[in-house]
């Protein structure tokens, strides 16, 4: 029993990340205890993996788990079966926005910090772990002074209950500034990027900071298996394979969706069609890269679609009720893109939220059913 009680305690001081070779970067423990680890990248490089993983080790020790998506469950079980994870003896509590144990609903932030600081209150003395994969929609969906209070409150309701939360944000979706005001909340900060020369991609992980741990400035090349995240070889760029006849594709006139986005109304389906078919059109005709394709302007989809561009930007020039409700699905991500056209010389680009493993498989059928 005295064992036992020894190595919770010091798994609880550094619980392990879940990756080897992660660990090895990190000191050979894991990650500080009592502590929030951002991870930060841009769509499509598999920074959500390391959320699968913290989660699934422990899954497999005493520790109780929390899981707070703006998806639903089945969602992050089919992409975590992508990466090769598959279920463990325990479960963890769900926070999700369908098929979990609490509903998620991330624009009423007063009510979901009520819902995880109950969750955190009941772990307190296990040292509960806690990923969410929701900081973007949150920060997208949310007057900024609203997220950033909601941000901190959560951070401190976690190191309050001796527990290590694991939070990933899409770069892109951001400004630069939005980033680093998130970075210097965090613990520590894991940056996810790809390295470009010539026409090969290589995925690249840095330790940008990590309490407790001289800072280290290497980047590290990656690649993923169903034995797990290996650092060392670079990988290549994943996705539809590219057909010599791709020109001549006859994409069909809608795009069937997945039980994940059954419910759409018709002015939401008409833009996921419109994005879904615009990012097979860069990719395959246009030969654009998997992070290059498939972005289109509000006012571009205004057109393409005939939705009412007013229903796109809502109040203020934000999200109306159809970018928000393909946004918090988990459907459709954003991106600012500096040095053009609109206000600050940013303009916001949407785009299918194709590194998403059902989404991916609706893209990818569409793709086939085309390409026949």
């Amino acid at each position: 029993m005295f064992k036992f009680s020894f190595y919770h305690i010091i798994g609880r001081l550094m619980p392990s990340s879940g990756v080897e070779s992660l660990d090895g970067i990190l000191g050979g423990e894991g990650y500080p205890g009592t502590s929030a680890i951002l991870v930060t990248g841009p769509a499509g490089i598999g920074k959500e993996s390391l959320g699968y993983w913290f989660m699934q080790a422990g899954l497999e020790g005493p520790e109780p788990c929390l899981y707070v998506t703006r998806l639903s469950t089945r969602d992050v079980q089919q992409d975590q079966k992508a990466f090769g994870i598959s279920s463990s003896k325990r479960s963890p509590i769900w926070l999700a926005r369908s098929g979990g144990q609490v509903d998620l609903d991330i624009n009423n932030l007063q009510d979901l910090t009520h819902k995880i600081n109950a969750q955190l209150t009941a772990g307190k003395d296990a040292g509960i772990r806690m990923v969410m994969d929701a900081l973007s929609s949150i920060l997208v969906l949310n007057p900024a002074e609203t997220a950033y209070k909601f941000v901190g409150g959560l951070i401190e309701s976690v190191k309050q209950n001796g527990g290590v939360l694991l939070a990933t944000i899409e770069d892109g979706m951001h400004s630069p500034q939005t980033i680093a005001a998130m970075q210097q909340l965090f613990d520590g900060v894991i940056e996810f990027s790809f390295d470009k020369t010539g026409l090969r991609i290589v995925p690249m992980l840095r330790v940008v900071k990590m309490r407790g741990i001289t800072p280290r400035h290497e980047y590290y090349a990656f690649s993923f298996s169903r034995s797990g995240m290996h650092l060392g070889p670079a990988g290549t760029e994943t996705g539809p394979e590219r057909g010599s006849n791709s020109a001549a594709l006859n994409l069909p006139a809608t795009i069937e969706p997945l039980s994940v986005s059954s419910s759409l109304g018709g002015e939401s389906k008409s833009v996921f069609d419109y994005l879904a078919k615009s990012f097979i059109e860069d990719y395959m005709q246009n030969k654009q890269s998997i992070e290059q394709s498939g972005w289109r302007t509000r006012i571009a989809i205004s057109k393409a679609t005939g939705v009412n561009a007013e229903i796109l930007y809502g109040k203020e020039g934000k999200f109306g009720p159809v970018m928000k409700e393909l946004i918090s699905s988990g459907l459709v991500e954003t991106r600012f893109f500096s040095g053009q056209r609109g206000r600050g010389g940013e303009v916001t680009k949407m785009r299918v939220a194709y590194e998403k493993e059902s989404v991916k498989r609706i893209v990818d059928d569409a793709l086939r059913k085309g390409a026949s």
